[in-house]
């Protein structure tokens, strides 16, 4: 009887604590981490809250970002975005009139690049040319359409667009998003439910949403292991497997993608065709890129159907096709894949390195200069 009394009072006691501590967070949980802004400005937690929901093209970056983080690569990375929350040098301010803008996913952004030695600011600061980079992490063809579409509205001015389109593009256009007749981006249905939990707890409780954040963290960590050596070959989490998949296998439907190969590429062809008539419309030119993956490089051919697919799409459409497969596989022939790999790409991960950034802003330079 005595155990049970203690017991029973000791479940009061948390289940007041935990009722308070959410009302505690829910009220007050901002403005706590507001306090604490120089010391979250160094974690990567502060990464989440910069990257932030867009009513129009899904999701964007703050505006006027300055963020520092130490923590998940050897260097340190600092990101900057300018007054329109594009990734800029940082404490810059522009208008809305640029000569050039590149627009493609986090391999555009570079992430983990600092602006000043991306492929874009590269480009920027050799030619002179007013350049916005418009990518950002997750983005594809349906966000490429709906962001350039509503940046024309607003009074935006490029003299010519070049479109970065990546491996990864298939999986995230087909599989998670969806697009309306007005060009508004959203999750496709089975996505929605999940990720409508995870925005509510982001929204209305910070403090918890910061200890969940650490929680995962800590348990990435822990399941990571050892430390793989440079030497080795890279190891790519399941997700980043599966996303490459599509360009090297021979099956037309892969098990988790929504749709086959054929129909899938169709309609990112048909989102690319749409953005080719509104540039048309305001007489903005069309440049398009694409790139290898160390899936390519290693699994793939050099004239990949990714190649193909948008070498055709470029007949008539494009000022130039910036085709990267046979730089990095001329590299691969020279070497061996592991070489090529260590030399152009982060650690166990398919994004350019440096060194690769620097290739794919000298290519650049050769088409524009």
């Amino acid at each position: 009887m005595i155990i049970f009394k203690t017991l029973y009072s000791s479940l009061k006691i948390l289940i007041i604590t935990f009722i308070l501590t959410l009302v505690i967070d829910f009220f007050l949980g901002e403005k706590i981490l507001n306090k604490f802004d120089t010391f979250f400005s160094k974690s990567q937690f502060y990464e989440r809250l910069i990257r932030i929901d867009h009513p129009i093209y899904h999701h964007t970056l703050r505006k006027n970002v300055n963020y520092s983080n130490n923590v998940s690569f050897i260097e340190t990375y600092q990101l900057c975005t300018n007054n329109h929350g594009f990734k800029s040098k940082c404490n810059q301010t522009d208008n809305k009139n640029y000569e050039f803008a590149f627009i493609g996913d986090s391999f555009t952004e570079g992430t983990p690049i600092e602006y000043e030695d991306s492929f874009v600011g590269l480009f920027e600061e050799k030619t002179g040319y007013k350049t916005a980079n418009l990518g950002i992490v997750s983005y594809s063809p349906k966000i490429y359409l709906s962001k350039i579409n509503l940046l024309l509205k607003e009074g935006f001015k490029f003299n010519h667009v070049v479109v970065f389109i990546d491996i990864s593009d298939f999986y995230d256009d087909t599989n998670f998003y969806s697009i309306d007749d007005n060009l508004i981006v959203t999750e496709k249905y089975s996505k929605k439910k999940n990720l409508k939990r995870r925005k509510f707890l982001r929204n209305n409780f910070p403090l918890t949403n910061f200890y969940m954040f650490v929680l995962k963290k800590y348990k990435f960590k822990s399941e990571e292991g050892k430390e793989l050596n440079i030497d080795e070959n890279p190891v790519f989490t399941d997700k980043v497997n599966l996303k490459a998949k599509w360009t090297y296998s021979n099956e037309d439907k892969i098990e988790k993608y929504d749709l086959g190969i054929k129909e899938g590429n169709q309609i990112m062809v048909n989102h690319m065709e749409k953005l080719h008539e509104i540039l048309s419309q305001n007489n903005i030119k069309l440049s398009l890129a694409v790139y290898p993956w160390p899936h390519q490089l290693e699994k793939d051919v050099i004239n990949s159907i990714h190649v193909k697919i948008w070498q055709e799409f470029c007949e008539n459409k494009c000022e130039n096709f910036i085709n990267y497969f046979p730089i990095f596989f001329n590299e691969m022939n020279n070497s061996s894949y592991l070489e090529t790999y260590k030399k152009y790409y982060f650690k166990n991960d398919p994004h350019f390195n440096k060194v690769g950034h620097k290739v794919l802003a000298k290519k650049l330079l050769e088409i524009f200069k």
